[in-house]
């Protein structure tokens, strides 16, 4: 095997997606062991398969050096609930990785976390992202007539980022009804015949969707005016999504049209269609790729996430993320992991000669951190 030319332990990292959450101690196994969240009414007898995904057991491993424990669930969910002091254990965490920067989206878990709390737990910067679909879902619950609607939608978003501080805007319109956006809905009055569909047809999602394409849409119109960037899930999800419809590539239709190619849109996830993504990021100007979620939830596919991420796509258009939920530890893995299979992928297209040291060196930093710097508006440490 050829020797790794790089090593990326030191540069800093800005976690570019991932949510708030509440650390619960208690039961078999820390919920920051899982990979991905379950569908509501699921315990941890019902997803006992997935201790044996290839991400679990590595996380145990990883986790049970850091803390001197036996590598087994039960033994590092004692180690982990003897840290009791939260904010000095998650300072060892991100100074081993160092990770300066964090990207929250506040839209999961649902009703929010406590902000106030989570930041007195997490020693770094962060920034949040206010995500759409709790506005959507509240003024439908309301049955909020279409002037009124559009108006509490319009001035939800505004005031957000003029008087809330969010740093951008953030969609799951791939859960709801997928990523096929239709042109046909951009209209006023698509999204007034859109409202009343819906509101017809509460208990079929499918019935929402021209509503929901005409918000996405008028979304990313307000995300160019208030001159934020908005992210956009694409890829793989909880068990609920319906991953054909999450191809990215299926909004290319209207990402390449004016005036949404002016919006700054960060393409969540990604995985497993980091191809079409990558090809994305370098066809139109305004798109970013973000990598969370595959890595490192795809421990075995990392590097082949980031490689196929760098097949096309402009290194200053590629985003790292965690897309962690539950824990400090998973925000720290997926750093660790990143850095190891940059340096693996970065040597092997240097010695492919598609690459110079001086390149990478830059690359890197710019992959981790400096992508989101500039996004976010997050001023260096």
């Amino acid at each position: 095997m050829s020797q790794v030319a790089f090593d990326f332990t030191s540069p800093p990292v800005i976690d570019n997606h991932l949510h708030p959450y509440v650390i619960q101690h208690g039961g078999r196994r820390y919920a920051a062991l899982n990979s991905f969240l379950g569908l509501p009414g699921e315990d941890e007898t019902t997803l006992a398969h997935r201790d044996s995904m290839l991400y679990q057991r590595w996380a145990t491993r990883q986790l049970a050096e850091f803390l001197g424990s036996e590598p087994t669930p039960e033994a590092v969910t004692v180690a982990r609930a003897a840290q009791t002091d939260e904010r000095a254990w998650s300072e060892r965490l991100f100074h081993d990785a160092n990770i300066v920067g964090l990207v929250v989206d506040t839209g999961y878990p649902q009703p929010p976390v406590d902000m106030t709390v989570y930041r007195a737990t997490t020693p770094t910067k962060i920034v949040t992202i206010y995500r759409i679909e709790p506005a959507i879902k509240l003024l439908l619950e309301e049955r909020a007539a279409w002037n009124e609607f559009k108006h509490r939608f319009d001035d939800g978003v505004i005031r957000a980022i003029r008087e809330d501080g969010f740093r951008g805007l953030k969609s799951i319109i791939a859960y709801r009804t997928g990523l096929a956006i239709d042109l046909a809905h951009e209209s006023e009055a698509a999204g007034e015949a859109g409202l009343a569909l819906a509101l017809a047809n509460p208990e079929t999602m499918a019935a929402s969707k021209p509503l929901r394409d005409h918000l996405l849409m008028r979304t990313l119109r307000l995300a160019n005016e208030l001159d934020v960037p908005m992210q956009i899930h694409t890829g793989i999800g909880d068990s609920d999504i319906v991953l054909e419809q999450c191809n990215p590539a299926l909004m290319n239709p209207v990402l390449k049209n004016k005036p949404y190619r002016d919006a700054r849109v960060i393409l969540i996830h990604t995985y497993p269609y980091m191809a079409e993504a990558s090809w994305m990021a370098a066809a139109l100007p305004n798109v970013w790729i973000d990598l969370s979620e595959g890595i490192p939830f795809a421990v075995a596919a990392v590097d082949r996430i980031l490689a196929t991420a760098l097949e096309l796509a402009p290194v200053n258009r590629i985003l790292y993320g965690s897309d962690a939920f539950s824990g400090p530890e998973q925000i720290w893995l997926g750093a660790r992991i990143t850095k190891s299979a940059l340096a693996r992928v970065f040597t092997t297209l240097l010695q492919r000669d598609l690459v110079t040291e001086a390149e990478v060196n830059c690359d890197a930093a710019t992959i981790l951190s400096e992508n989101a710097r500039a996004l976010y508006g997050m001023e260096s440490a």
